[in-house]
């Protein structure tokens, strides 16, 4: 009886000091006292979502009563298949908060890519309004209704050889 005590004892302790040695590690990952990591956006920088959509910053500027708002175009946004082709669709302008950009999960592609005009144009409708609509939810929700609205019925009537 005396030994199956010492036994369950002897898990505890082993299971605490286990509990207590992830809780260190953890830890030691994040340091102190120190803030998240933060992404600065710069015009040009091209990020690529885990869905496969390209994000390209086409400018940033702090707005009055909102702070700083990212001006992107998202394209290669996957909407649907016929066959072997592959269909997506862009958005050409989104204005959002930095807040709900860093909500979304990517990874930085490129850096100082250079902007066709044609990419501004959306961004200049926009700048031309008297109100300027904010996105303030995250981007990611934005591309998921993308590709949930897709390009509609498709007919995919190809005949062999022609994919």
């Amino acid at each position: 009886m005396l030994t199956a005590r010492i036994s369950k004892l002897i898990r505890w302790v082993l299971l605490l000091s286990i509990i207590s040695a992830a809780s260190a590690q953890e830890k030691a990952a994040q340091p102190a006292n120190s803030p998240p990591q933060r992404v600065e956006y710069k015009p040009g920088q091209v990020w690529r979502t885990d869905l496969g959509a390209t994000i390209t910053v086409l400018a940033v500027e702090e707005l009055l009563k909102v702070g700083k708002v990212a001006h992107i175009r998202v394209d290669n946004i996957p909407v649907g298949s016929c066959g072997g082709v592959h269909i997506t669709t862009t958005i050409p302008h989104i204005a959002l908060t930095e807040k709900m950009m860093q909500k979304t999960a990517y990874a930085r592609e490129k850096d100082n890519v250079d902007l066709p005009d044609s990419y501004l144009d959306e961004y200049r409708k926009w700048e031309s309004k008297k109100k300027h609509e904010v996105l303030k939810e995250p981007l990611q929700t934005k591309i998921e209704m993308a590709t949930l609205s897709g390009p509609g019925i498709m007919i995919c009537n190809f005949l062999p050889g022609q994919t």
